[in-house]
């Protein structure tokens, strides 16, 4: 297999992800037309040309502008309430113990009770899919940044500070840089379920939004429709992660390529 398939086509991620998504496409296309299921599943050139339409119109944008406002909201209350308790929580035992049940039970909550119990506390308004998508994504991050925190090797700071290295500086090259990665893996991780709880949120009470439109599209009974505004959101949440956190990614930890390029070449 190997002497007729170039390597690149079962080895590199972003090549499989596309030949899955033409098999996929391929598949859904050969049951739509071959079955006759247009009108139950629609098909892949129907939603092409409906998503072509809808680009075209612009009609798209006041919605999306609507849906990325309420997730950076909810994705800025989630960073400040993550970050502080799973700091809290690394450094003090008392309210590790106070709070890490409460964690556990914000990590099994459902998306749906959280959507619902925002939608009846705060109506109409952008505050409810912030604080549903808050609800949902924060106890994520803190359960991430905890983990860092307990996890930062104190004796580096003990070191640092035998060879007098200031305490603001040993702050950020050792604890920081320590605990940044698990940040930074569930920030990305907290702005997906933003990003879900959002949708989900628009769905239960907005009158704007990619889930408001979804919604729309329901009751009209158009899968066609729904599958539109689906493939739309998808689209923008995969330049947000590719084109925008992966690169963010890249430049922050910029740093460890260079030290892992250092001590090879010292080795």
């Amino acid at each position: 297999m190997t002497d007729f398939v170039p390597r690149v086509m079962y080895t590199n991620g972003k090549v499989i992800f596309l030949e899955s998504t033409v098999a996929l496409l391929v598949f859904w296309a050969l049951l739509a037309h071959g079955l006759a299921l247009t009108d139950t599943i629609s098909s892949p050139t129907l939603v092409f040309a409906s998503l072509v339409e809808l680009l075209l119109s612009g009609d798209w944008v006041v919605h999306m502008a609507d849906t990325m406002r309420r997730v950076i909201y909810g994705f800025v209350l989630t960073t400040i309430i993550g970050t502080v308790l799973g700091v809290v929580m690394g450094m003090s035992d008392f309210w590790e113990n106070a709070l890490q049940d409460y964690i556990t039970i914000g990590l099994a909550l459902p998306s749906l009770f959280a959507a619902i119990f925002a939608a009846m506390w705060f109506g109409l308004s952008d505050v409810t899919p912030m604080v549903a998508a808050a609800a949902i994504a924060f106890p994520f991050l803190t359960q991430n940044v905890y983990e860092g925190v307990k996890n930062v090797n104190y004796e580096l700071m003990e070191m640092s500070s035998a060879f007098d290295v200031s305490r603001n500086r040993a702050i950020r090259r050792v604890i920081f840089q320590s605990v940044l990665p698990e940040w930074f893996a569930g920030a990305r991780y907290s702005f997906a379920i933003c990003w879900k709880i959002t949708t989900l949120a628009e769905l239960v009470a907005a009158s704007s939004g990619i889930g408001y439109m979804i919604e729309f599209q329901m009751h009209k009974l158009s899968i066609t429709g729904v599958l539109t505004w689906t493939v739309l959101f998808t689209m923008v949440i995969l330049f947000v992660e590719y084109g925008i956190l992966q690169q963010i990614e890249k430049r922050v930890f910029a740093w460890r390529q260079s030290t892992e390029i250092g001590i090879m070449g010292g080795a």
